[in-house]
């Protein structure tokens, strides 16, 4: 058998006893072509083992099957999470990936861009970085994900939702001296999850002084560090929630060396459900980020050819585990 790099159109065309024309609709899907014919191309494409050019490909559509995917930080498990998603839906569809990391940097996130056009990428779908505050420069299709950004069509899950969900189920089991693990601000204010955690705790009557709210990076030394300022300032405190699941395990770890239970001192409720959620000790409750749904979602809306939609939410599902549990009686100071 020849070598896969060697084997031509032309030879893959006598071996079928078509033309060469007949071949490329049917690798190209450009032109349908009857069952039986079809058949005998593949089968001589088997047989050869030939394998198109890429390349070649590309240059006679235009199109190169390949999707840019920027995220902002490889190191938080959520976007490994997310970008195996993209991948598997994008693969599905006969697309290819390439994967950039900003560091949450706007200036790298900028070069990112620069570059996946030079790669002839033929859509991007975009995390941005935090601290983005204008629209991404770019001719490209373009998608954002999970964050809002210059009026960019987005896909995101329903972070208010989702927070209004963990704080309910804190409220639900009798928690009113709660403190957050906000993250990062968004322009001096909390993002869209920790919002909807404080509209749910105002609903049931539960007040929160600003400083219950503490601002942080994502890191897991962020939630830790976090943990001991809130519950050095609150004492009282009896639950914690989490911007994400990296924050919660931080707050776990210092809990812990605090020596309280968890759940039987301090309740703790992430976001985002990564894989290390289910395996801390006790395991994680938290708000599950559907990334199969955002992901199929936002590659249809890349691949489209249509206008999408400018905002589109995907719905969060709570999670419960061992973290939480009955507010214990209230401590002294």
């Amino acid at each position: 058998m020849l070598s896969k790099s060697a084997v031509t159109l032309v030879q893959v065309a006598r071996e079928a006893g078509v033309s060469t024309a007949t071949v490329s609709f049917v690798v190209n899907g450009t032109k349908p072509v009857s069952a039986a014919v079809e058949e005998r191309v593949r089968t001589a494409i088997r047989t050869l083992g030939y394998q198109p050019s890429h390349t070649a490909q590309a240059l006679r559509t235009g199109k190169s099957a390949t999707l840019g995917l920027l995220i902002p930080d490889l190191t938080n498990p959520f976007f490994p999470k997310l970008a195996q998603s993209i991948e598997q839906e994008a693969r599905r569809r006969g697309y290819a990936v390439l994967l950039s990391d900003s560091h949450d940097d706007p200036a790298l996130q900028a070069e990112a861009l620069t570059t996946f056009a030079r790669r002839g990428v033929d859509a991007l779908l975009v995390v941005p970085a935090v601290g983005t505050a204008q629209r991404l420069r770019t001719r490209l299709p373009l998608i954002l994900i999970d964050r809002e950004v210059g009026g960019h069509a987005t896909v995101q899950s329903d972070k208010v939702q989702g927070g209004q969900l963990a704080a309910a189920h804190l409220m639900a089991l009798g928690h009113r001296e709660v403190a957050v693990l906000a993250g990062p601000g968004r322009q001096g204010e909390p993002g869209a999850r920790v919002q909807g955690m404080l509209a749910e705790m105002r609903r049931a009557g539960a007040g929160l002084p600003a400083s219950a709210l503490h601002y942080s990076g994502y890191g897991v030394e962020d939630g830790r560090a976090g943990a001991h300022a809130l519950l050095d300032a609150h004492p009282e405190t009896t639950a914690l929630l989490a911007a994400n699941d990296t924050l919660a395990l931080g707050a776990l770890s210092a809990a812990q060396s605090r020596g309280l239970r968890v759940p039987g001192d301090l309740s703790l409720v992430g976001f985002d459900d990564i894989f290390w959620a289910a395996l801390s000790s006790p395991p994680l409750t938290t708000v599950r980020q559907d990334t199969q749904a955002l992901a199929r979602l936002a590659v249809e809306q890349a691949l489209s050819g249509h206008a999408p939609a400018p905002l589109a939410h995907i719905p969060t599902e709570l999670i419960v585990r061992g973290s939480t549990g009955p507010a214990p009686h209230r401590r002294s100071p």
